[in-house]
């Protein structure tokens, strides 16, 4: 049989084409694969990555709540301490009416020293001291003409104190660098005499005298100041009264004329209210309760 070279050659280019064609094909598939594979890590990174920028999101905002966390607490904490502060105070002033009432009778002294009137006082007892030779006469409940002064000027520093310790109109008390936490119950104006018997036409004894003078006291004082009727105590009642002792409270020896000129005297006598036991034990409580949390 006779095969031309034609035909071999076209037999040898066919096969090549087939090879060449299988090779593409092969390579198609092999290039398929690396693509798919490529995408695949590509998703795969992207997921990692994804999840690193999560974690670092999630650590950032943990970070930032522990933050605010802290400073909540810290702002807490001192917020407590602070208010623990104010109630130790309120507790204090409460139950320290005697450095109160001891403020009281130095800035009386020193006003009525000022305005030229020299008085006693009696931190212990919470007593400012009026002696019989500044207002009275010996024997007598009517005031000198030095004692009707002495009133006036008395009258004006007890308005200018004692609205700050008591419960008054706020026209009176506007002029008061503080409201006194610690009250008044009362100012009682006492009359004294010494021992030495009295029976006149007018004072049958010694107790009608204290009380005479007494009662003059008080009325030379709300005349002068008729706002002083308006000063209460925490239940309201009038602050300023009297009272007469006669001989029966000496401040010094009765059988000498220093002694006996001593006791003939005009106590103005403070007395402070005691703070309700209700309120005391309420602000101590409180303070107990205040527990500043621990900080991390």
């Amino acid at each position: 049989m006779y095969v031309s070279e034609h035909t071999t050659d076209d037999n040898y280019l066919a096969s090549l084409s087939d090879l060449m064609i299988g090779l593409l094909f092969v390579f198609i598939i092999i290039l398929m694969g690396f693509a798919l594979n490529y995408r695949l890590a590509e998703q795969e990174t992207a997921k990692v990555t994804t999840a690193q920028k999560m974690e670092q999101e999630r650590l950032i905002a943990e970070t930032q709540a522990q933050r605010l966390e802290r400073l909540r607490l810290e702002a807490e904490t001192l917020a407590q301490r602070q208010e623990k502060q104010r109630l130790e105070e309120v507790v204090k002033r409460l139950t320290n009416n005697d450095s109160t009432r001891r403020a009281l009778l130095k800035d009386m002294q020193s006003l009525l020293k000022k305005r030229g009137l020299r008085v006693l006082i009696d931190e212990k007892n919470g007593i400012l001291r009026l002696p019989e030779a500044l207002l009275f006469d010996s024997g007598e409940a009517r005031f000198r003409p030095e004692g009707e002064q002495a009133m006036r000027q008395l009258a004006t520093v007890l308005m200018d104190i004692l609205p700050c310790y008591s419960f008054a109109p706020a026209a009176l008390t506007e002029h008061c660098e503080h409201t006194a936490d610690a009250r008044l119950e009362a100012v009682l104006i006492e009359g004294h005499t010494d021992n030495k018997p009295i029976q006149t036409s007018e004072f049958k004894d010694n107790w009608s005298l204290a009380s005479s003078r007494a009662r003059n006291t008080y009325k030379a004082l709300s005349t002068a100041a008729p706002a002083l009727e308006q000063l209460q105590n925490p239940q309201q009642q009038a602050l300023l009264s009297v009272s007469a002792y006669a001989s029966r409270r000496p401040v010094a020896e009765q059988n000498t004329d220093t002694g006996r000129r001593k006791n003939r005297r005009i106590d103005l006598r403070f007395l402070m209210a005691a703070p309700p036991p209700a309120m005391v034990e309420n602000a101590r409580q409180q303070v107990d309760g205040i527990q500043p949390e621990a900080l991390p």
